[in-house]
């Protein structure tokens, strides 16, 4: 095959690609380069990076994978990569968790849950099961979600939950580059809930305690002090704790410097990063002076990676990439939860944050113990500085094989990753949480609680993780005349890690093979296999084998639609076998003992007597009794999916839908009788199918100077319940059986009880003594009893069933626009928070509880009436379709507006290129839910740090 292009500017280099082969040619001072031959380089473009070194152009591959490019990913300024995926990859569903600095991240779903258990991705990293979320996504190249069997069977006991593959940058030869990203923002927190000032909060908590039953503890006297612009501070304040202690900005700011590029024979990619991120707590500079150190919740990151590719000969490539990251967390000595729980809890009538004198407020009278001041826990218990230190290193060596026959080679490569953690701190004595606060009296005098510590550092503690990863393969890529194209590979793989504190490694190993092939530029076939095992299963159960086919048809290859509108339209179809080993969710049950399920457990026993002696001894007895089957969870999955591109490639897309159903999931048995006298530990019994679609479409043109894109995602997956050994229940809406997995329950209020008669003549409510105002329940089963036999499914799972995103992008000359939309769909959230609950479980009541039912607001109350006694207004509390919620949501995103600086002006100061950026995320939520709740994250800034808008300005340089 020879050919030749012309071109009119000057290049470097030139690569093309027909199917899997390319031939990449550098150019001198010719006006043409020819082309004799196709041999096996980077493939260019829209191509897919899939396990193992192998490279796939989209447009030949039969199998269903989504992926972003890191420079993509850069672009939406989040210091946590998860965080920046929501609705922008098909397939993938998120929820973000926090925005702690350190701590931020959303929790990855691929195709929603295809079981009861747990459903988390894989994350694999150059070929080593690492994280991704502290990577600088300028180290990225691609991030890859692996979403079919086709995709994921080399991956065996993995695949089942699906795999996230990243692979990082490598240089380029003759693309030299020096680009340098600076970007600093302002973060501001998310609205906060409206608390009550001090006179409305007395009024409402002297209607709680009449409403159950109890006395006043206001005065009129004492309520009216509070009209009084001249009243004494300290005896009646008025305390906002949020306004006090929660700061109104914090910064964040981020600088990378990257080098790339090389030679025809030595090719790099070099990149050194900072990030600083800090928190809204105030006064934490307090110690930083007299003691040395800061209570904020910060975050330092410094990243550093050299990616190296040498080619020793014409036949023998080494890579060498080593990486590392550091990262330092500050926070103070106390948990940030139960400073934010308190901020959000403690009144705002009964002391104030500091008396005059510096005194630390506090009360513990008549029952209400307040005497962990937020002020206090903030600047009296100390800090804690956590430092993580993160090494990857890998070397791997290419060898082509092409005089044994053509087309074949041999690839290997060993990597080490070592987690060192040390953390240390300080604290005021023992105990360290002990702080004085005072409460002052009308004669000017002071109560006191509590005794402060003195000042120590706290030991430094130390854990560890190591892991390390090796496989090799072997690769015959040919070509066999102009219609037969052949790429396969067979390999071993075998990761090691040993976790910080456990002498027993968790080990995986196995063999996969893979093989690809193209008919005439038209027809596509592959063949995936996986063979690997666990330590975690029974000896003689350890390994599977799991198989997996796809088919690709290229219909706009054939001789009736070439020469048409049409650039692509590709059916293509995979269905296999995946599994999942992973029962680390049994951690909280069993601590470390789910490792080893197929082995008994024992533990200590009861007391024993022997003999005659009165006395008792303690020995060991039977724990949960082994399962010595224990297999992995096996999935079946079929894909069905369609690739498009019109309009000279205009508009693009595809379409794929899914069916899994999973088998052997792992289950408590709950028919087994109680006569056996032991518990089982979990077994191969559950079933769960789930099903779903998956889309993106994207259209892009330019007319003249401007230029324009739109693209969106949407991914649909919802699952279904066949069989899980449920206890037998006396109505069939009890069951779980037969719905999602994660499906809500709770009771249906039908309003609120008027009076004492409507009380009398309604069924029992039995979760404690009703009064009018309490939330009235439907009596499901009609036996005149409300009790937990009348909970019904209220709603669908919290991880939405739906989700999906929009991005749009404007370039006009030197200026561009980007707007990003993400949202979700079909989930249910419990609104029920300290915000939310008037005063129950020590709580304040925020304006949310204004409108409660009183006599008077009987016909137009939303809320129930308030109550102080818990024992009193638990009916009101439990899972109802009142605090359950539709949890759909729509949030823009981010908007970032840049300047692209003419060539013109640069060439003068020798810069290739310059861009300006001004950028702001999370600006609005649209959901119908009180504005201070985040539906994703429901406690953000309640019992745990706000969610947060940012503002940011950015450089970005290139050399």
């Amino acid at each position: 095959m020879k050919f030749k292009i012309h071109y009119k500017y000057i290049i470097s280099s030139l690569t093309v690609c027909l199917g899997f082969l390319c031939q990449e040619t550098f150019a001198q001072n010719a006006d043409s380069i020819k082309i004799d031959s196709l041999k096996k380089i980077k493939l260019k473009g829209d191509s897919i990076n899939l396990p193992y070194n192998l490279k796939v152009s989209k447009k030949y591959y039969a199998g269903a994978a989504s992926f972003i490019t890191g420079d993509d990913m850069s672009l939406f300024r989040y210091a946590n990569n998860s965080n920046m995926l929501a609705g922008r990859v098909a397939g993938l569903t998120t929820n973000m968790n926090s925005e702690e600095p350190g701590y931020d991240g959303s929790s990855l779903y691929i195709r929603g849950f295809s079981t009861y258990n747990s459903s988390s991705p894989n994350i694999i990293v150059d070929n080593a099961p690492v994280g991704f979320a502290q990577l600088d996504p300028l180290e990225i190249d691609q991030l890859v979600v692996l979403k079919d069997a086709a995709a994921n069977a080399i991956y065996g006991l993995k695949g089942a939950n699906k795999n996230i593959f990243v692979t990082t940058k490598r240089g380029v030869a003759y693309q030299n580059s020096i680009k340098f990203y600076s970007q600093f923002g302002v973060l501001v927190p998310s609205k906060a809930p409206n608390f009550l000032g001090a006179q409305r909060y007395m009024k409402l908590y002297n209607e709680a305690l009449v409403n159950d039953g109890r006395a006043e503890r206001y005065s009129a006297a004492q309520i009216g002090q509070y009209d009084n612009p001249g009243r004494d501070q300290e005896l009646y304040p008025d305390v906002n704790w949020n306004e006090e202690l929660v700061a109104k900005q914090a910064i964040q700011q981020k600088y990378n410097l990257t080098f790339s590029g090389g030679t025809k024979d030595v090719r790099y990619f070099v990149l050194a990063g900072y990030m600083d991120q800090r928190g809204f707590l105030k006064y934490n500079d307090l110690s930083e002076e007299s003691l040395g150190f800061n209570t904020n919740t910060n975050f330092k990151r410094y990243n550093f990676r050299t990616n190296l590719d040498i080619d020793i000969n014409s036949t023998l490539t080494v890579g060498l990439d080593l990486a590392g990251r550091l990262e330092t967390k500050n926070f103070p000595g106390t948990a940030t939860s139960t400073i934010y729980n308190n901020i959000s809890t403690y009144p705002s009538n009964l002391f104030p944050m500091l008396y005059a004198d510096g005194k630390i407020g506090g009360f513990n009278e008549s029952g209400l113990n307040y005497t962990r001041n937020p002020y206090g826990l903030i600047t009296r218990t100390g800090n804690i500085v956590e430092v993580h230190r993160n090494l990857f290193g890998t070397i791997r060596i290419a060898q082509k094989l092409d005089m044994i026959t053509k087309g074949l080679s041999v690839t290997g490569a060993f990597s080490y990753y070592n987690f060192n953690q040390n953390s240390e701190g300080s604290t005021f004595g023992a105990p360290a949480s002990d702080f004085q606060v005072f409460n002052k009296k009308a004669d000017g005098t002071y109560t006191r609680f509590n005794s402060d510590g003195l000042y120590a550092a706290t030991g430094r503690s130390q854990t560890q993780d190591r892991m390390n990863t090796a496989w090799a393969k072997l690769d015959y890529q040919n070509n066999f005349g102009e219609d037969h194209e052949l790429n396969s590979s067979i390999g071993f793989s075998q990761s090691i890690q040993t976790p910080a504190g456990n002498d027993f490694p968790y080990v995986s190993q196995g063999f996969f093979a893979n093989a690809h092939y193209i008919f005439k530029k038209k027809y596509v076939a592959q063949l995936n296999i996986g063979y690997n095992g666990s330590e975690n299963l029974a000896p003689n159960k350890r390994y599977g084998f799991f198989p997996a086919v796809a088919a690709a048809w290229l219909i706009n290859e054939e001789d009736f639609l070439k020469n048409s509108s049409i650039d692509l339209l590709k059916i293509r179809a995979s269905y296999g076998l995946t599994g999942n080993s992973d029962f680390s969710f049994l951690g909280t049950t069993f601590g470390s003992l789910f490792r080893y399920l197929y082995a008994d457990g024992y533990g200590t026993g009861a007391s024993y007597v022997f003999g005659r002696n009165p006395g008792t001894l303690t020995g060991r007895a039977e724990g949960l009794l082994a399962n010595p089957d224990i297999t992995w969870e096996t999935a079946k999955t079929a894909n069905l999916g369609i690739d498009y591109a019109f309009l000279n490639s205009k508009l693009t897309g595809s379409v794929d839908f899914f069916y899994e159903k999973r088998n052997n999931i792992l289950a408590f048995p709950g028919s087994v009788s109680r006569v056996i006298g032991a518990s089982f530990k979990p077994l191969n019994i559950g079933i769960v199918n789930n099903k779903g679609f998956d889309m993106e479409l994207a259209y892009q043109d330019r007319i003249g100077d401007f230029a324009y894109s739109v693209r969106g995602t949407a991914t649909y997956a919802k699952n279904k319940i066949i069989y899980n050994d449920e206890q037998a229940t006396p109505y069939d809406y009890l069951k779980r059986t037969g719905l999602s997995s994660g499906t809500v329950f709770g009771l249906q209020q039908i309003g609120f009880f008027a009076n004492q008669a409507d009380i009398d003549n309604s069924p029992k409510q039995t979760f404690s003594t009703v009064k009018p105002g309490d939330f009235k329940y439907k009596d499901q089963n009609g036996d005149k009893v409300i009790d937990q036999f009348d909970e019904v499914a209220l709603g669908a799972p919290f991880i939405s069933n739906l989700s999906y995103g929009a991005q749009a992008g404007l370039r006009f000359k030197n200026v561009d626009l980007m707007v990003w939309f993400q949202g979700a769909g079909d989930r249910s959230v419990n609104i029920m928070n300290a915000a939310t609950s008037g005063f129950a479980n020590g709580s304040k009541p925020s304006d949310f509880a204004l409108n409660r039912w009183t006599p008077a607001t009987a016909a137009t109350a939303d809320f129930p009436r308030l109550s102080i006694d818990g024992r009193t207004s638990d009916n009101n509390y439990r899972s109802n379709d009142f605090w359950i919620r539709n949890g759909k949501y729509l949030k823009l995103k981010n908007i970032e507006i840049g300047y692209n600086f003419q060539q013109n002006v640069l060439k003068h100061v020798k810069i290739s290129n310059a861009r300006f950026f001004i950028s702001a995320n999370n600006l609005y939520t649209w959901a119908d839910l009180p504005d201070f709740i985040d539906p994703e994250f429901l406690g953000a800034g309640i019992n745990s740090a706000p969610r947060t808008k940012s503002f940011q300005v950015g450089l970005n340089i290139e050399l």
